[in-house]
């Protein structure tokens, strides 16, 4: 899903016109980092920040393991050549990191998510409206209002921003991490799968060689198809322990999915077949491609979970099969 920061670039470096006040800038800033909003912003004036991430913080590859933003685990660097096998001291401090990067990035989405409000607020409620106000504030488009919505909503982008720059070297340290993975080749070889794909599911999942076969990390992973046939979901009661469904971990393995769809290669080549298979068992062009996706994240995460095992010096003697949903299955 696209960001909205994605989609009006970065919206607190735009340089306006008019004259100029300071402010102090946000935590995550440097010491002579500021921000310059005019004195006509609520009349629509205009604003400028000079600001960028403390210059101060360590590339995220020279981050040390305990150390504040390095994560946990032995005081010493993960190097690639320093991993044999999947280190338990490298899968612990991937987990951790994952969390950090997840939590911040719910404060990302939260903070536009308040900066949006306002905007509709000064639109009485009008969601499209609103969203038009939003981004003129920030550079696309025109506005009478924009001024007025710049000020309201400032402080919010600009915590974003400082936010969104640790995650992003929390990011290049997962990247790290995932490469120091006995299974980083393979994923790498992978189209439309990365390294931080690879942390993303040892982080939700952790070390796969304790799952004793792919049906366990299927469902860890929200993608079981439970005894009645009918897909592993959000459900309350009793069931939820039975099928024990996390939105944010299927979240993880859909988005892999749908990169892998987008990117073609051989497992898009399993998508389309699959596809073909689904459409003559269901009603809609939609629900065959929401079906033959599903198929294709459970083959590479079976593929996945094989490489770790031989990686670890396990034999996979048998090919777990892929169990399909019932056609009348939602």
């Amino acid at each position: 899903m696209t960001r909205p920061e994605d989609e009006i670039g970065d919206p607190c470096r735009i340089a306006r016109k008019g004259p100029r006040t300071t402010v102090a800038g946000g935590e995550g800033f440097g010491p002579s980092a500021s921000t310059e909003i005019g004195p006509r912003a609520e009349a629509g004036g205009m604003a400028k920040v000079l600001a960028s991430p403390k210059s101060e913080l360590p590339p995220a590859s020279t981050f040390i393991p305990g150390d504040g933003e390095g994560g946990v685990g032995p005081s010493k660097s993960v190097r690639e050549d320093q991993i044999s096998g999947a280190d338990p001291a490298v899968i612990a401090e991937l987990r951790e990191q994952w969390r950090r990067r997840q939590a911040w990035h719910r404060a990302e989405k939260s903070l536009t998510l308040q900066a949006k409000a306002l905007c509709r607020r000064l639109m009485a409620g009008d969601k499209d409206a609103a969203e038009k106000l939003f981004v003129s504030a920030y550079g696309l488009g025109e506005h009478e209002l924009a001024g007025l919505a710049l000020a309201a909503t400032f402080p919010l982008i600009e915590a974003r921003q400082s936010i969104e720059a640790h995650r992003r070297l929390v990011e290049k340290r997962l990247a790290t991490l995932a490469k120091a993975l006995p299974v980083a080749p393979y994923v790498e070889s992978v189209r439309g799968v990365g390294l931080l794909s690879l942390a993303a599911i040892v982080g939700e999942a952790g070390d796969l060689a304790s799952y004793s076969n792919p049906a366990k990390l299927w469902k860890r992973m929200g993608l079981a198809v439970m005894p009645d046939g009918t897909r592993q979901r959000r459900v309350t009661g009793d069931a939820a322990i039975e099928h024990g469904y996390s939105p944010g971990r299927r979240s993880v393995v859909w988005n892999i999915g749908s990169c892998i769809v987008k990117a073609g290669g051989p497992l898009k080549a399993v998508y389309d077949a699959r596809k073909l298979y689904e459409l003559e068992r269901v009603a809609t062009r939609g629900h065959a491609h929401n079906r033959a996706q599903r198929y294709v994240e459970k083959r590479f995460v079976r593929d996945l979970w094989s490489q770790w095992r031989k990686a670890e010096g396990t034999t996979v003697a048998l090919v777990t099969p892929i169990r399909a949903l019932s056609p009348s299955a939602d």
